[in-house]
């Protein structure tokens, strides 16, 4: 009854694609009618709900900051989120982390503002296992600022498919992490400073 009711929320907020019995969660992040998304922040990175989006403000270098959701556990769904860039070094990533199992135990789908992409496993104290060599070049991936990318993640089992506008980036089987939390995530590398902001989330079943 709550996920029904939490999914019959967000669609009267306009949430595109938030119809339907197979929604489990949707989110136009609107301040009194949104999930329990963890706000934390700090001189480095802030996180907070602005205009109805969930952005993150990034201030140094060589850091990551997410924003989680953690009344919700999902094992196998399909998950869309719009996403943009909205200033800072075209370098700067953004994503999802998902089947979290907790701050330093998750997957990461990342996109840049320069249309790379990188797919990877935070194994805590052992650090990171990628699925692909290297940050990936795509065509699919709108570049610049303030440019929107439709963001999705599916996973059924070991298998998972990750897309970008609705083209598929890349596929990959594992069997590390079956269920857990999800996340909105952004990052900089050599330049400091990136704002990036999230829209019109949905998590379906599969």
């Amino acid at each position: 009854l709550v996920l029904g009711l939490l999914a019959a929320c967000a669609d009267a907020t306009g949430v595109p694609g938030a119809s339907g019995a197979d929604v489990i969660f949707a989110d136009g992040f609107v301040p009194g009618q949104m999930g329990n998304w963890v706000m934390e922040g700090d001189n480095a990175g802030q996180t907070a709900v602005i205009d109805e989006r969930l952005v993150i403000e990034l201030a140094d270098n060589n850091i990551m900051q997410f924003s989680t959701l953690p009344d919700f556990t999902f094992d196998n769904f399909i998950l869309d989120v719009d996403a943009q860039l909205l200033a800072g070094d075209l370098g700067s990533s953004y994503g999802v982390l998902f089947r979290m199992q907790d701050s330093t135990r998750f997957y990461r789908f990342e996109i840049t503002g320069d249309g790379l992409f990188m797919v990877e496993r935070r194994d805590g104290e052992s650090g990171w296992t990628r699925f692909v060599d290297r940050w990936m070049e795509s065509a699919a991936i709108n570049q610049g600022l303030g440019s929107v990318n439709r963001l999705r993640v599916e996973a059924l089992g070991s298998n998972i498919s990750l897309y970008v506008n609705d083209q598929l980036l890349h596929q990959f089987s594992d069997t590390a992490y079956s269920s857990g939390t999800i996340a909105l995530d952004a990052g900089t590398f050599v330049q400091p400073q990136a704002r990036v902001a999230f829209d019109n989330l949905v998590v379906r079943r599969p």
